[in-house]
């Protein structure tokens, strides 16, 4: 579900059929949601290279959005997620979320 709001986001032709700012911030935050739910429900988390949600990409589209708005979303996802800081977690994936 994850990649269904991500691939809705990054798509420019179905971004253009959302009208309202709020709209695109409530897909980003849940999106955010479910990396983080998917993250605690996974036992092995949502930062292993074999899950099934592009947390690279989720990272990076938040990333590119103006900070007043991704900072609060990827405080989130460093700071409520459970297997961010694991030993199963790629570094960059880590670097991504420190900067």
């Amino acid at each position: 579900m994850a990649k269904v709001c991500l691939r809705m986001l990054e798509n420019p032709k179905l971004l253009q059929q959302i009208e309202r700012e709020d709209t695109k911030m409530l897909v980003l935050r849940v999106m955010v949601g479910l990396v983080i739910l998917y993250d605690h429900v996974h036992p092995e988390g949502a930062f292993v290279r074999g899950a099934h949600v592009d947390v690279k990409g989720c990272v990076r589209l938040l990333q590119a959005q103006p900070a007043i708005k991704a900072e609060p979303l990827l405080n989130a996802l460093r700071y409520t997620t459970k297997h961010l800081n694991g030993e199963n977690t790629p570094k960059n994936i880590q670097r991504l979320l420190a900067a």
